[in-house]
């Protein structure tokens, strides 16, 4: 056991020894290198292990690198792995392992070497990290020039700039190294009656003086802007005017008086004068002369030539005391009187004869002495129709009437040309046979038109006495059916003339009867539909061979029993069945009632608007002209 242990132990001795002592080349031994570490070398070459060398430390700088201690297979150590310094180039490294970077490159000393971003080693203030300036160069290295550059900037200093001034500082950018004006500055303006300081003088709304109106020249002077309850108003201004003539600028445009004339006038006429410093003048109106014997009134007293009868050399035909060659009186004719230098009128010589006129003169000397007859009267129309000349007489130099005279007059249904145009009854058409039905609302609203309605019909009807003209009167609604009954029933309307046609006399009686007492719902669609129906439901015989008329007078809007619509009536109207109508014939349907109500009627009467007749104002004369213009073809 002893012996073992002993190899043991000297074993382990062995390779101890190895261990500290690297290769050996004594006794025979196997070469061993020592554990792999760290190293470095000296300038020298020698290795070194320790970081206490300078070499191993600087061998842990920069670029360079502590390389591993090995044995080659003779045993020899060496550094393997080891990057040493080199020369330092500019690379952003440390080449040279000296703790710097790219050293002898930065020219400028700026701490950026050209490689590092610096675009000019000559100057300590270009380098990446230094800021942007505005002088058209690029101070920061990255490629641009002036970004981005800008300032507060303003024209107006010093002024007030706090929470309740509106002034505020502008901007000015940089470009190619030059600041540009000053953008979005707001500068100060007039107080507005705001709360704020606008004109940025640490006042709120304080009175701005002189400030206001127009100018200050002339009579004007410019107010105070002034503030109450946040209005601003103008205080003290003094505004133009128009000018007058008082030596003042009234309109203050720096003229006295300028512009200011008025009429004037003298005996001889209007003018105008003009206004200087205060002063009417110069008026322009021309002035009296002493009157001359020139045709001229030179005084402007209104006569001319008063105490000269003519002017010098004037000639003047003369019909009495004319005198012949021989002085002798001349009893026709006509003669020439010469005015003379004091102007005077010479004596009336005889010149010569002439037409006679009618003047109660013998004009053409034949001893006649008027007595000329003479045609009158329009020759644009003589001979055409009933259209003639008449005549007209002269006695004692006055014409007579014209006699015989026959103008032209507005056409009638007479079978005469009355208005000499050549044509005969024309755009008459004349209805020589006419049945006309008035139907009329006597409803109590009614009462305002019913009097005059009655009088213009029977003053219209009044022309055709003796026609074969005939007419009804309808009234709606229609008496009652029975009276015990509540409420009353009525028929729908009531035929008054009985018959239902009337000659004229026959129908201005009954119609003089008509008054406003009827009841107070009037059906007049229903009575429209009843009249015009073929059937005879209201008793009324048309004449087959007369021209049929419907007059339906209300003044309240379209109403019905028995629902009837404006469209169920219509068709009725639209093709005529009774009287002289021929098939598709349109009824000569007419409605008098209030504009407003036009528009419920439109349909049956075809909407032709020369059909719907306003009813007001209610005047007997008014609805006797529109009948008459409107039934112009119904003839007597």
């Amino acid at each position: 056991m002893g012996r073992r242990f002993s190899r043991i132990i000297l074993s382990s001795l062995f390779a101890v020894a190895l261990t500290l002592s690297g290769c050996d080349d004594s006794g025979g031994l196997s070469k061993i290198c020592s554990q792999p570490i760290p190293c470095a070398l000296t300038n020298a070459g020698d290795i070194v292990t320790s970081n206490e060398y300078r070499a191993y430390r600087q061998h842990q700088t920069g670029e360079c690198k502590l390389g591993t201690l090995r044995c080659d297979h003779e045993g020899h150590e060496y550094c393997d792995g080891l990057v040493g310094p080199s020369e330092e180039i500019c690379d952003l490294k440390d080449n040279d392992c000296d703790a710097e970077i790219d050293e002898d490159f930065d020219a400028d000393g700026d701490g950026f070497a050209s490689c590092a971003g610096d675009c000019d080693d000559s100057d300590p203030h270009i380098n990446p990290q230094n800021p942007e300036r505005c002088n058209n160069v690029d101070d920061n290295c990255d490629g641009s020039v002036d970004e981005n550059l800008s300032r507060e900037c303003s024209d107006i200093d010093p002024v007030v700039r706090n929470e309740l001034s509106t002034c505020k500082l502008g901007t000015s950018t940089c470009s190619a190294g030059l600041w540009s004006s000053c953008f979005g500055e707001v500068k100060p303006v007039d107080e507005i009656c705001d709360q704020l300081d606008n004109d940025c003088d640490g006042e709120i709304d304080e009175p701005v003086y002189g400030a206001c109106g127009v100018t200050n020249d002339g009579s004007c002077v410019l107010g105070n802007k002034m503030c109450s309850n946040n209005e601003q108003y103008c205080a003290h201004a003094v505004y133009p005017t128009s000018e007058i003539c008082d030596g003042e600028d009234n309109d203050c445009n720096g003229i006295v008086d300028d512009g200011i004339i008025k009429r004037c006038s003298t005996a001889c006429g209007d003018g105008f004068e003009i206004c200087i410093d205060g002063a009417w003048g110069n008026c322009t109106a021309a002035q009296p002369q002493p009157e001359l014997c020139d045709r001229i009134d030179n005084n402007c007293n209104g006569e001319t030539d008063e105490g000269c009868n003519c002017a010098q050399g004037d000639a003047t035909v003369c019909r009495t005391n004319i005198i012949d060659a021989n002085n002798q009186p001349v009893m026709c004719g006509f003669g020439v009187a010469i005015c003379d230098a004091t102007g005077m009128w010479g004596p009336c010589r005889f010149f010569g004869t002439e037409v006679e006129r009618c003047n109660n003169w013998d004009d053409d000397c034949d001893g006649n002495v008027d007595g000329m007859i003479e045609a009158c009267g329009d020759r644009r129309f003589a001979g055409i129709g009933e259209c003639l000349m008449g005549e007209k007489e002269c006695r004692a130099g006055n014409w007579s009437a014209c006699v015989g005279e026959v103008s032209p007059r507005p056409e009638i249904c007479d079978h005469l040309d009355n208005d000499c145009d050549g044509l005969v009854d024309e755009n008459l058409n004349g209805h020589d046979k006419v049945d006309m039905i008035f139907a009329i609302d006597i409803s109590g609203s009614m009462w305002t038109n019913i009097s005059a309605l009655v009088q213009g019909i029977a003053n219209y009807v009044a022309a055709f006495q003796g026609t074969d003209h005939r007419f009804g009167v309808v009234v709606f609604p229609g008496p009652v059916i029975n009276t015990n009954q509540r409420p009353y029933r009525y028929f729908p309307a009531e035929v008054r003339t009985n018959p239902a046609l009337q000659s004229v006399l026959s129908f201005q009686t009954v119609l003089s009867g008509v008054s406003a007492n009827g009841g107070g719902w009037e059906p007049s669609y229903d009575v429209m539909k009843l009249l015009l129906e073929q059937q005879d439901t209201l008793g009324i015989s048309w004449r087959p061979d007369a021209f049929p008329y419907i007059i339906l007078i209300t003044d309240e809007p379209a109403q019905t029993w028995t629902s009837e619509t404006q469209a169920t009536v219509a068709p009725l109207a639209l093709n005529c069945q009774i009287g002289e109508c021929q098939p598709g014939d349109r009824a000569e349907v007419y409605i008098i009632t209030e504009g407003i109500y036009f528009p419920q009627w439109n349909q049956i009467t075809y909407n032709d608007p020369n059909r719907l007749i306003q009813i007001t104002p209610a005047t007997a004369s008014r609805y006797t002209q529109f009948f008459r213009n409107i039934f112009t073809n119904v003839c007597i």
